[in-house]
């Protein structure tokens, strides 16, 4: 049976990238019997919002949701918190959108403009409908996978790589440099893309494919913060606040459903060489 499929994301400023991201999304479009598209965008100075409005001329369940102002919130994950929640609470309380099939999220920017393999993209739908317990798969990239935050796996990565750094340099007092030799980058890592599906607690990587039921009945919203307390010299605590990537979060509730979550290694949607991460990075996730 042909499934009903609805893609959504974030979208801001992608005039440039847009072109090649619909193309992907029209392809995957022809494994569908019908499509429905909810796209949510905030504060574009370029051509985005034209752009966007246009790819929807003569869509039936075609929904765009701007959200301007909200660049007024300089916190970048709890901005795209309430993105990814606007997108999800539409959705839900959609009744035609509620009798999809899937859902695939996709980030409407420079990570989705390499075409996506779509014997990859249909062999995904396949694998997902094959056993009721599976409930996601995301993309691979070709070369370097880039979305270590999002990772969450037992043998892969199984916290979040940047809060890692953080503990290890304040609790070893040692700079980012030697932080992030000891911790982020012997997990850094390539998938190759003829690997079976390898299941995770989380991942994303740009795109991701949903069950729509585990999404409809996820308790989870998105979450891009959480409180974090450090020991300080004195024997007192600092209480800070700081960025965590908003899918983990989201991604538990489908855990405690009982679902399973795969990166898709022959689904690829980028070729990245080396990737040059900033051992300093995780100072900017604070707030």
């Amino acid at each position: 049976m042909t499934p009903k499929i609805i893609f959504a994301g974030p979208v801001q400023n992608s005039a440039k990238h847009l072109p090649a991201v619909f193309q992907n999304i029209e392809n995957m479009s022809h494994l569908a019997s019908e499509t429905a598209y909810v796209f949510v965008e905030n504060d574009s100075t370029d051509s985005t919002k034209i752009d966007i409005q246009n790819f929807g001329l003569n869509k039936p369940n075609f929904t765009f949701i701007s959200l301007d102002g909200l660049n007024q919130i300089p916190v970048r994950t709890l901005r795209l918190e309430m993105v990814r929640n606007a997108y999800l609470e539409f959705i839900k309380s959609d009744p035609k959108l509620r009798g999809f099939d899937f859902l695939v999220v996709l980030d409407m920017d420079e990570g989705n403009t390499h075409q996506v393999p779509i014997l990859a993209f249909s062999d995904a739908l396949a694998f997902l409908s094959e056993l009721d317990s599976r409930a996601a798969v995301f993309a691979n990239q070709q070369g370097s996978y880039f979305d270590m935050w999002a990772l969450r796996s037992k043998d892969l990565c199984p916290c979040d790589a940047w809060q890692e750094v953080f503990d290890y340099a304040h609790e070893n007092r040692v700079s980012d440099e030697q932080a992030f030799a000891q911790t982020f980058a012997k997990r850094v890592l390539s998938i190759e893309t003829n690997k079976p599906p390898i299941k995770v607690d989380s991942a994303f990587g740009g795109l991701g494919i949903y069950k729509l039921k585990f999404v409809l009945e996820n308790l989870n919203p998105y979450l891009g913060s959480k409180i974090k307390i450090l020991k300080n010299d004195q024997g007192g605590m600092n209480v800070l606040r700081t960025q965590i990537c908003e899918h983990v979060h989201f991604h538990e509730g489908l855990i405690s459903q009982k679902g399973d979550l795969f990166i898709f290694p022959s689904l690829v949607n980028g070729v990245l060489a080396e990737i040059p991460f900033n051992p300093s990075f995780y100072r900017s996730l604070i707030f």
